[in-house]
């Protein structure tokens, strides 16, 4: 399923291609692995909750323009019901998008514990894909930011790359977290689509419950 909003997607693509660079300058400057791993951790988990903040924001005024089309919310006791629902509010509940969330869960936390945190969460939604873990934190009370949640997957990545790899160079390691970030882009747009689904389904109860 496709998103509605194809100029978000374009946005997403854009700050995809940005972070890849910034990953590339952080692979080059670093004189370790482990350094150059931590850094890209703050910087990738920063600059996608900082942006997706904002995204969340225009997904909900894009569907809600959309919806209020729709001959059942012309009746404005219709739309008052809708917006009484709160669905920005309560995805915000649900994520935590704010920027100083990360460094306020940080503290008292290293690398490997949010590695381990992120390894903990794969389990309880039974998938190791950022996207699989931020659909199961819709319907879930994860209640970790979703600053953390990305962090925990570069970290993860990370580590499993420096785990398997044998030798090690800069070369291999960029293209490790170039297709990283691929499959992270690919995530969080399925997981918009989520979203998307997500305040649908929430409509879906209106139309039971006033009809």
């Amino acid at each position: 399923m496709a998103m509605y909003n194809t100029e978000l997607q374009k946005q997403v693509k854009q700050m995809f291609r940005d972070l890849q660079a910034r990953a590339d300058e952080v692979i080059t400057s670093s004189s370790t692995y482990r350094t150059a791993s931590e850094r890209m951790m703050n910087i990738v988990s920063s600059k996608i909750s900082a942006e997706t903040e904002g995204y969340i924001i225009d997904l909900y005024d894009s569907f809600t323009e959309r919806i209020k089309k729709e001959d059942f919310f012309q009746d404005p006791e219709h739309l008052k019901a809708f917006y009484r629902l709160n669905l920005r509010e309560e995805l915000n509940s649900k994520y935590h998008f704010e920027i100083d969330s990360l460094d306020a869960y940080k503290k008292g936390i290293d690398y490997e514990e949010i590695n381990r945190l992120y390894a903990s969460l794969s389990v309880m939604a039974g998938t190791l894909a950022v996207g699989g873990i931020l659909k199961f934190a819709i319907s879930s009370a994860v209640n970790i930011p979703f600053a953390v949640i990305i962090a925990g997957a570069v970290a993860a990545a990370c580590a499993a790359y420096l785990k398997i790899v044998p030798e090690k160079n800069k070369k291999e390691f960029r293209r490790a977290v170039n297709k990283f970030l691929n499959d992270l882009e690919n995530d969080i747009l399925n997981w918009f689509v989520d979203v998307e689904i997500f305040f649908e389904s929430q409509v879906r109860t209106l139309y039971k419950r006033i009809d």
